[in-house]
């Protein structure tokens, strides 16, 4: 039986006093994260219970910066029906992990349902993969309010909140609500649509008025930002001043900045280093057989273009047979989503297309595609980053896009291209790279052939480049400034804002 909201409240509010009494007195600042799901996962095999870290460099930022001043993140644990709170282990009890409950019900509705086939799509500028449905939201504006509850019973005076992503975007409001002088940031690690596009989603306004409890939302480009200006002047008709990128409302104002996310560079490029991940990728390449190795690497999403790579490659091959037998292209699928109907069938589209490009093409013992559907942990993914040539990188729509940043991080010289898509975020960092518009299949094989043609000195031109912009703008940096400019926000006296307004 699903439990009422009060019911729900009243558990929270134990668990929340229980976490209050413990949780350590500072002088400091602590900073409080919170995402959808957590850096580790919890894991239960026979009927015993382990904690492993999850891969991805975000968390990882995350885990130096609290245990560096403290703190705490709340996330899902990624069991259905846990709720628990844990130390991370080897660190300073001061940062803890807090997991709210989430109910098969709200997994199914909140993650599966609104987050996964409502939200996501509408910020890939996707609509007809919408589907919205009452329900749905309901319970995601319930998980919010629990993660919300979370924070509230832990938030001191000196503590500084960070949201991340579209999961959580009610969060912030309620926290306003009842916190006011509490800095709050939330970075939304998507894209942000054109306000045309926002417009039909049936709870618009609501979404806003979440996001604008906000004191700084930063988001990867300076097209992301304005699409949402736009939506708070057009939609909710307050005032937006364009030269400061800030929004007034409610006697108070949001900051609205470009933050472009960047990687651990040096952690990719330390272990890209060593003997065992140089060998590793030597290998990798005697097993292709092939002079030229081109490598394509995402999770299993519509929203990657992995048809239109799929398509691009095959078109190569037709235009340029020359190169037959002489390049291989390695295709590295993550599985995603698989409750989804879409990610279903696109698996389906992506095991045709794949067999149909081998059968038509493959010869005397030559395969043109290496199809893996898998996920790779760090120091592998590294190992195939560096036997590739070519990285051919084709989101239809991205966010930012950390591949390409990792593939340039990774490879051992000079000697790389990248392709990449125009409509990811990176693009605008990695202008030197061999941008495509990736629903121009002619133009994906244009743009191979151009890459295997390139002359070696303008290949260590353009990734040097590059090479330079992903070191110099790297995690470390990306949240030093996210957090400086919310900090100088917050300076901000309340009858400045007022004046200003």
């Amino acid at each position: 039986m699903e439990q009422t909201t009060s019911a729900v409240e009243s558990s929270f509010d134990r668990v929340a006093l229980r976490a209050r009494a413990r949780r350590p007195r500072r002088n400091g600042a602590r900073l409080l994260v919170m995402s959808n799901r957590a850096p580790v996962k919890i894991v239960r095999e026979n009927g015993h219970e382990r904690v492993e870290p999850t891969v991805g460099g975000v968390g990882s930022t995350f885990l130096r910066l609290l245990e560096r001043h403290g703190g705490l993140w709340i996330a899902w644990s990624g069991i259905k029906d846990d709720a628990r709170r844990i130390d991370k282990p080897g660190s300073d009890t001061q940062f803890s992990m807090l997991f709210p409950r989430l109910t098969e019900r709200d997994v199914a509705f909140y993650y599966h349902g609104m987050c996964n086939r409502g939200l996501w799509p509408l910020m890939h500028f996707m609509p007809l993969n919408c589907r919205f449905e009452t329900a749905q939201w309901d319970t995601y504006r319930r998980v919010n309010w629990m993660f919300a509850r979370a924070a509230e019973a832990e938030v001191g005076s000196y503590d500084v909140i960070w949201v991340q992503d579209f999961h959580l975007a009610l969060v912030p409001q309620h926290l306003c609500e009842r916190n006011p002088k509490v800095p709050i940031g939330l970075f939304w690690h998507v894209p942000w649509p054109p306000e045309q596009v926002f417009r039909i989603f049936p709870w618009r306004s609501e979404l806003l008025t979440g996001m604008l409890g906000s004191d700084l939302i930063g988001f990867h480009t300076p097209a992301y930002a304005k699409h949402f200006l736009d939506g708070c002047e057009r939609i909710l008709n307050l005032k937006v001043d364009r030269e400061t990128s800030q929004v007034f409302h409610d006697s108070r104002t949001t900051k609205v900045g470009s933050f472009p996310l960047g990687i651990a560079a040096d952690l990719f490029s330390e272990i890209a280093s060593t003997p065992e991940s140089r060998a590793r990728a030597r290998r990798i390449r005697k097993a292709l057989r092939t002079p030229i190795v081109v490598l394509g690497v995402d999770r299993l999403d519509y929203t990657k273009g992995i048809i239109e790579r799929l398509l691009g490659f095959e078109r190569f091959l037709e235009h340029y047979p020359e190169y037959r037998r002489r390049i291989t292209l390695v295709l590295i699928a993550v599985p995603s989503r698989t409750r989804v109907t879409e990610y279903s069938a696109l698996k389906k589209q992506v095991d045709e297309l794949v067999g149909r490009v081998v059968g038509r093409f493959s010869s005397d013992g030559w395969v043109p595609i290496r199809y893996l559907y898998t996920q790779f942990q760090m120091r592998e993914l590294i190992a195939y980053y560096q036997s590739a040539d070519i990285a051919l990188v084709t989101p239809l729509r991205d966010g930012m896009n950390m591949v390409a940043k990792e593939y340039v991080a990774s490879h051992p010289a000079d000697s790389a291209v990248l392709i990449l898509s125009e409509f990811a975020g990176a693009a605008e960092e990695l202008s030197s790279a061999l941008l495509v518009n990736p629903y121009n299949i002619d133009q994906i094989a244009e743009r191979l052939h151009q890459a295997v043609e390139m002359p070696m000195e303008e290949r260590r031109a353009r990734f040097a480049e590059m090479r330079e912009r992903v070191h110099r703008n790297d995690l470390e940096a990306w949240s030093q400034h996210f957090l400086s400019v919310l900090h100088e926000q917050c300076a901000i006296e309340p009858d400045a804002q007022l004046a200003a307004q």
